[in-house]
């Protein structure tokens, strides 16, 4: 657990840590039979929010997306850094444009400081 005064998205979008690659090179197999390397075939429904999406609107009740939606608004309303923010709200707008409008207006968006104004309050 990190103290509130510690930017949680640290090595996403303001520095800090970085991966190191590994010291030694992955292992490998035996193989007596044919490999082939391809990409996967997508199906015409696959998209990176399609699932979410669906659950979302079809899957949860009221009750469940209001929960969802408390949570998110929770979590998102931590975050100092206006262009995180709104990246957090774009993400959610594309699982569902009405959860994203929801969560835009419980954030009041328009309303976020930039990081030169968070820094400056002590």
């Amino acid at each position: 657990f990190n103290a509130p005064s510690v930017p949680v998205y640290a090595p996403n979008s303001v520095g800090g840590p970085a991966a190191v690659e590994p010291a030694v090179a992955g292992g490998g197999w035996e193989n007596d039979g044919e490999l082939t390397l391809s990409a996967h075939t997508l199906h015409a429904e696959d998209s990176d929010f399609g699932q979410a999406g669906t659950l979302y609107r079809e899957v949860y009740n009221d009750g469940e997306k209001a929960r969802l939606l408390e949570t998110v608004t929770g979590a998102v309303s931590g975050v100092r850094n206006a262009d995180i923010k709104e990246r957090a709200i774009a993400y959610w707008t594309n699982v569902d444009a009405g959860f994203g409008a929801k969560l835009r207006a419980n954030l009041g968006a328009g309303q976020v400081e930039s990081d030169a104004e968070a820094a400056n309050k002590v």
